[in-house]
């Protein structure tokens, strides 16, 4: 199962990704954020880092408003 997971990089967006990656074993996480600086962009980036450790994780750097980037999402991961 692919779960998309918007805001990845945020508070609740890392919690819900880091969960899935530590107790589920058939589940691929792909995570996207803008980096939105309206707290610490230093702390989401870490959080990333961390999240990339796993294998099961990918991420892409897009904004919900950027129509053609998600059209390109969806059909790459289905």
């Amino acid at each position: 199962m692919k779960i998309l997971i918007t805001g990845v990089a945020g508070f609740i967006g890392y919690n819900l990704a880091s969960s899935f990656l530590k107790n589920s074993k058939n589940i691929k996480i792909v995570g996207i954020d803008n980096f939105d600086s309206y707290y610490s962009v230093n702390l989401k980036k870490k959080r990333l880092k961390i999240l990339k450790k796993h294998k099961k994780f990918s991420f892409l750097n897009i904004c919900l408003t950027e129509s053609k980037k998600l059209e390109k999402l969806f059909k790459n991961y289905n």
